[in-house]
């Protein structure tokens, strides 16, 4: 295995070494109601569905030999920061906005997760599996690695709870298709806001749930979002 470096990623080692791991003791078990950020299909006018595990890798944790990975967050404006915050600039800068396009360009939906193991990339569980931050803040290609590695761990974890690196404050869910989901379904009285992490009476067994989309200028939690976050909307 590559040693750790400041400013560079290291590779995970071996899978055959990885896999010795004891990797459960640094899981965490999460269920509840979380908010994904999802955009519009510009060939049909509608939102791309909401549930979609990634296996293109163009992101962080959706390696194209894995399983597929969708990301879901737990507040509303901690899934702005993750979509927008590299675009935006300090605060009272003209770049930390949004415009009036982006605000009919995407949706925000919510999700009911079933009861999933994550490992928990918190306090020091990243040095226990023998990397740092900088799988949350460096090469996506590398950090793909690393998720394929938790992915293929015999532990046959459900993905990853993890800070984001815009706000190490706040969370997100890279959750894998581990388990081959049941279909989604529709849940139209999935709507905002949801309780904590409670929500709906969820099936363990069963399927992930999602509410309609909601057009993020419509989205009740926009305003409160935008204030929190101190980001402007320009015409």
């Amino acid at each position: 295995m590559a040693l750790k470096t400041p400013g560079k990623l290291n590779t995970p080692p071996p899978q055959a070494e990885f896999d010795k791991l004891p990797l459960t003791r640094w899981c965490t078990r999460l269920r509840g109601v979380f908010y994904r950020l999802h955009r519009l299909d510009p060939q049909t006018g509608k939102p791309w569905h909401p549930i979609h595990f990634s296996r293109t890798g163009r992101t962080r944790f959706d390696p194209v030999n894995g399983s597929g990975t969708v990301y879901v967050g737990e507040t509303l404006s901690g899934v702005l920061m993750e979509v927008f915050d590299d675009l935006w600039g300090p605060v009272d800068s003209i770049t930390r906005s949004l415009s009036r396009t982006q605000l009919q360009e995407w949706y925000v939906t919510l999700v009911a997760i079933p009861s999933v193991t994550l490992f928990e990339a918190h306090k020091g569980n990243l040095s226990r599996i023998g990397t740092d931050l900088q799988l949350l803040a460096g090469d996506h290609a590398l950090s793909r690695e690393w998720a394929l590695s938790l992915g293929q761990h015999p532990s046959k974890i459900d993905g990853i709870y993890y800070p984001s690196r815009h706000d190490n404050g706040r969370s997100n869910l890279a959750i894998f298709n581990q388990r081959a989901w049941p279909v989604e379904q529709l849940d139209s009285g999935l709507l905002p806001p949801p309780t904590g992490h409670i929500g709906r009476v969820i099936d363990d067994k069963g399927p992930l749930f999602y509410g309609p989309s909601i057009l993020l200028r419509d989205h009740l939690e926009l305003r409160s979002s935008l204030i929190e976050l101190e980001v402007a909307v320009l015409p």
